[in-house]
């Protein structure tokens, strides 16, 4: 079976091709060039395509995390359930639907080895489990829905655990004891976990974080250390023939002229050799909802 690893990047859209677009670059030592930057259609280059993915998912607003996210990961539109896009963490409906459609819920059923990169902490399940209301976003109830194990300490003194701003700066600042790694390192550890499962997922949202904040500096340290570290897992996929995919659930990175979300698509990016698979999700993903049923299909499998 073909190895997926999903690798998550919150707030990054697809904007104009100019200086101030400081996203524009990511990944484009890996992808020949390409420029991440409007398009209305999808642009295949020499080791897959970059899809641009409507997020607005035809209601009025700003696209928002909550709804976005838990559009990728369960295939329904969470913003027309809603009736509107939904900051952050998940509502008790936006929970009910994640517990029962979550992707890594649906493919562990099915008896694909899934798994989520991620290092948690205890600290983070203490805060929010206290919580009268949902303090969880989609990303780990996602994962909690499948059953399979969230990876902790343990898993990263073996080297099988990625934080989630991929160096171990932020979770440094916050007191732990924990060396700063390169993103190279950091792409090894994926591929370790990638050995010993067939779908891998992992979030990153510092991208999210610098935009708000319109911290340029931070967003083109974000860029480089993104690229590096999917250049490193990818060069090693390649070679197993698997196929990596790139997610992102609203634009916001992309421009900085605003610390809001805008309303620009976002890039779908497949990396695979497999010429059908990318021919396959160029034709059948346009907007969050097609993300899912499109991975599904990927493993032979439906809900």
């Amino acid at each position: 079976m073909n190895k997926m690893f999903l690798f998550f990047i919150d707030g990054i859209g697809l904007g104009r091709n100019i200086s101030g677009n400081y996203i524009k670059d990511l990944f484009s030592e890996t992808t020949g060039g390409l420029s991440l930057t409007e398009t209305e259609n999808p642009v295949f280059f020499d080791a897959g395509v970059m899809i641009p993915t409507d997020a607005c998912l035809g209601i009025k607003g700003i696209p928002q995390s909550a709804t976005g996210q838990a559009t990728i990961f369960t295939g329904v539109n969470a913003a027309e359930l809603l009736g509107y896009h939904l900051v952050a963490i998940p509502n008790e409906k936006l929970v009910s639907l994640i517990e029962e459609k979550s992707l890594m819920k649906v493919l562990h059923r099915q008896g694909i080895p899934v798994t989520s990169a991620n290092l948690y902490s205890e600290e983070f399940f203490k805060k929010r489990s206290s919580m009268r209301r949902n303090k969880f976003p989609v990303s780990t109830l996602t994962i909690k829905a499948s059953g399979v194990p969230f990876r902790c300490a343990e898993e990263y003194k073996a080297g099988k655990a990625v934080f989630a701003d991929i160096t171990n700066r932020l979770i440094r600042e916050r007191g732990y004891e924990i060396d700063l790694i390169t993103p190279e390192q950091a792409g090894e550890n994926l591929l370790r976990i990638l050995d010993e499962s067939s779908f891998v997922f992992f979030e990153y949202f510092m991208t999210d974080i610098y935009s708000h904040k319109r911290n340029r500096e931070g967003l083109k340290e974000s860029v480089t250390i993104l690229s590096r570290f999917l250049s490193t897992v990818w060069k090693t996929m390649e070679t197993g023939g698997d196929t990596l995919i790139v997610v992102s659930d609203h634009g916001n990175a992309e421009d900085l002229s605003t610390p809001e979300h805008t309303l620009n698509t976002v890039p779908t990016i497949i990396f695979t050799r497999d010429k059908k698979v990318r021919e396959k999700a160029a034709e059948r993903i346009h907007s969050l909802t097609d993300i899912y049923p499109w991975i599904l299909d990927f493993f032979g499998t439906d809900t």
